[in-house]
């Protein structure tokens, strides 16, 4: 599960797949979106962001990147 936290007084939006950035909200984050495609839930953090910065994990995005490729093969 991919989510879209953002902390608009911080000016921040992250992508993430981590359980544990959950605990973002309790220090003040919203929850956005949560989407089984990253893709979709990135897309929707850019869509959003405005002037905000929009933050991931590269690890997560190289990993849907290959996924991606190996299921086209």
């Amino acid at each position: 599960m991919y989510r879209v936290l953002a902390n608009k007084r911080e000016g921040r939006i992250l992508v993430t797949g981590k359980e544990k950035d959950l605990e973002l909200l309790a220090e003040g984050w919203d929850l956005l979106l949560e989407s089984l495609d990253w893709e979709e839930a990135f897309e929707y953090a850019l869509e959003i962001a405005g002037d905000d910065v929009v933050e991931w994990y590269y690890d997560e995005a190289v990993k849907k990147k290959h996924l991606a490729g190996l299921v086209a093969s």
